[in-house]
């Protein structure tokens, strides 16, 4: 209870330093940082980033406060076509404990990407480097201030590693008088600087397809044959759709994906999430969100309910909070009560 007061204080100090810098951050960053970050003047880089503060009373872990990221972009973009990014992570870099006091025991500094882009044609680019991996949208845009919750639906992290080190092929082309975006992509050998949370991919190949301009949403359908670094010689598959609808403040995004070995059915894995979030006033918005996972094994399945509210300060700063409770919760899935404040910087 004192930590959450805690929490709650400077959440308030926050919203106080913020209110002011919220209605100036557009005009800020229009007359200053185009697109966001900083420009490092006559040299084609530009750096940015963002962080977040969290506060988590998972039923399964003791209560704390932490500090979840410090993420650093570095973006740079010459005259021709060639093009740098890069994402550095320092994850849970300090953490405050119920019992423990202060602990930097988690910290982790993490390479989420590096990469070269070679920009021939908006049909045909190259990529070469560590980058997201393209399966559904939520991986793809997994920033804290980028989401309207705290917490990661289990199948957009469990059912395949987020990161890939290897070459893309990615573009836009014209189908039907429709435009679809794709990415082709491929993975073979030692990932770099894998993270130590996740078992990495040891081979893959996938693609994946958009239809960003439907008149009923904007749909997408991957798949990706892997092998993994714990399990050398199983072969598995996954197919997988994502779904997202706006509409004057209003959301619906959702995402399944099957995973199947070419094992027995009993290393078989699946799941979905599907979100609704709606405008309460002009800032506020109400969250909702429901989820299946249904692990390889005899694990019984695991459904899992989420109520939230999230308040967007500015595109930029976001505050949300939100409670989460599992049934057949046999993986100890994070359950209870979730707060974070992350800026985008």
């Amino acid at each position: 209870m004192i930590m959450w007061l805690r929490f709650a204080s400077f959440i308030l100090l926050a919203f106080s330093m913020s209110q002011a810098f919220a209605d100036n951050v557009l005009l800020a960053n229009e007359n200053q940082f185009p697109q966001l970050g900083w420009q490092v003047p006559g040299t084609g880089f530009n750096l940015g980033g963002y962080t977040s503060l969290s506060y988590e009373n998972d039923k399964h872990q003791p209560e704390k406060l932490n500090l979840d990221d410090l993420s650093l972009f570095i973006h740079w973009e010459g005259e021709g076509k060639f093009r740098l990014f890069s994402e550095i992570d320092l994850e849970d870099s300090v953490s405050y404990e119920q019992g423990a006091g202060f602990t930097t025991r988690h910290a982790y500094l993490a390479l989420e990407r590096l990469y070269a882009d070679y920009l021939y044609s908006d049909s045909l680019n190259l990529r070469f480097g560590k980058f997201l991996t393209p399966i559904g949208r939520w991986n793809l845009i997994h920033a804290q201030p980028l989401q309207w919750t705290s917490s990661r639906p289990l199948i957009t992290e469990r059912t395949f590693p987020t990161n890939a080190t290897g070459g893309m092929v990615y573009g836009t082309v014209s189908a039907a008088g429709h435009n679809i975006d794709y990415s082709l992509y491929a993975s073979i050998g030692e990932e770099w600087r894998p993270d130590p949370k996740q078992d990495p991919f040891e081979e893959a190949y996938g693609i994946h397809l958009a239809l960003p301009d439907s008149g009923f949403g904007e749909f997408g359908i991957s798949y990706a044959k892997f092998e993994q670094k714990s399990s050398i010689g199983e072969k598995r598959n996954l197919i997988g759709v994502d779904y997202l609808w706006t509409r004057n403040r209003y959301e619906v995004s959702a995402e399944l994906a099957y995973r199947f070995s070419d094992k027995t059915s009993q290393f078989d894995e699946r799941g979905l999430f599907i979100q609704g979030v709606a405008p309460l006033s002009e800032r506020w918005y109400g969250v909702a969100r429901y989820e299946f996972y249904d692990q390889a094994g005899d694990v019984p399945a695991t459904n899992i309910a989420l109520l939230g509210i999230a308040m967007k300060l500015s595109p930029t700063l976001i505050l949300k909070a939100e409670y989460s409770h599992a049934s057949n919760n046999r993986i100890n899935s994070p359950e209870g009560v979730f707060t974070s404040f992350s800026i985008l910087f």
